[in-house]
This record gives C-alpha cells, structure tokens and sequence, in this order.
C-alpha cells in the first residue's frame, strides 16, 4: 500500500490504514488524519461558521480520534466515524464558556473581494441573516439539517454520526427546513435566498 494514495480505494484498504495506526504507526495515523482533515475543517465550519478558534477544534477532533481510533468497529465507514467525533467536538464549542461570551464578534470575511460594494454588502447580509435564522434552530436540528442539506450526508449516515434513529434525525431535518421556511416568510433576505434555485 502505497501513503501517497489520497483516498482508499476499497474499505479493506482504508481498514488496512486504521488496522496500523491502532498498532501505532505513525505513517498511518498521518494517512487517517491527511484523507480526514478537509473533510473536518468543512464540518466545523459548517456547524459552527468561521472561528478564530477553528484550528483548535481540527486539532481536538484528532485528538480525540486518537484515542477512540481502537474502539472503532468498521460497520462502517472511517469517514463517519470521525464525522460523529466532530459532531460531538462542535457541539461542545457551542456551550458558551465565560472567555466566549465576554468576547466580540468575529468581523465577517468579505465574501468575494472582485465583486462590486453593494454585492459584497448583498452577501454578507445574507450570510449574517441565515447564520441567524440557523442559530435559532436547537443543536440537534440545525446539525441534522446542515449535514444533510449542506454536506449531502444521508440521513442514517447523519443518524449514526449523532448517536440518534433514523426517524428522529429525518424529524429534525424535517422540522428545521419548516422553521427556517417560516423565519423567512419574515426576512426577505432568506425569503430570496430560498427561492433561489
């Protein structure tokens, strides 16, 4: 097996990889954590929006990835498996310490440098309205609905990444998308952004 491969071509490769980086070696583990990473980074993101801590959280996904790493069971795919530690790692960066709620806001990232003022303005309020509109979802919802409708995670690959059923996780992806049709029958922000094919 050749390390320079960027993804596994069969599971019993990707299990191959795992196999030796339970045993320890170190070429391995980097293999797990090189195929794993782009993947995190875009989760925590996409639960969480942008950081300045974000790099932390990669860091304690791997961490803990480390340590549960021999638990896993391969039923099923490494790629779920280090989506339900991420999971669990943004969800408790959403629990506010007290160095978090003292802080300021993070100013926003301009979206598209090259485009016009006023289209820059456009899409940085949209972005700050829906980063609104998805905060006012529960945990449990809004995780649900962005790995599904963000992602493009299936629901029992979701279920399992949130230690949930199948029915409930496809409850709350069904009641986050009425929530968010509904604050946007009052925001005419979202209300163009939803119809936008």
């Amino acid at each position: 097996m050749s390390l320079a491969t960027a993804l596994p071509a069969t599971r019993s490769e990707e299990a191959a990889y795992v196999r030796r980086a339970i045993e320890g070696d170190p070429q391995a583990l980097q293999w797990v954590a090189r195929t794993q990473e782009a993947r995190v980074r875009r989760l925590l993101v996409r639960i969480l929006g942008p950081r300045q801590d974000l790099d932390d959280l990669v860091q304690n996904v791997f961490l803990e990835l480390c340590r549960a790493l021999p638990r896993f069971r391969h039923d099923s795919r490494l790629s779920t498996f280090v989506g339900g530690i991420t999971v669990r790692v943004a969800r408790r960066a959403m629990s506010p310490t007290a160095w978090f709620r003292r802080r300021g806001e993070m100013p926003e990232e301009p979206v598209a440098l090259e485009s016009a003022p006023d289209a820059q303005s456009l899409a940085a309020e949209r972005v700050r309205r829906t980063r609104r509109a998805l905060s006012k979802l529960s945990d449990k919802k809004r995780i649900a609905f962005l790995l599904w409708a963000l992602e493009g995670v299936d629901v029992a690959e979701i279920a399992e990444m949130m230690d949930a059923s199948v029915s409930a996780t496809r409850s709350r992806i069904f009641y986050a998308q009425k929530e968010l049709k509904r604050l946007a029958q009052t925001d005419p922000y979202l209300r163009e952004l939803m119809e936008e094919p």
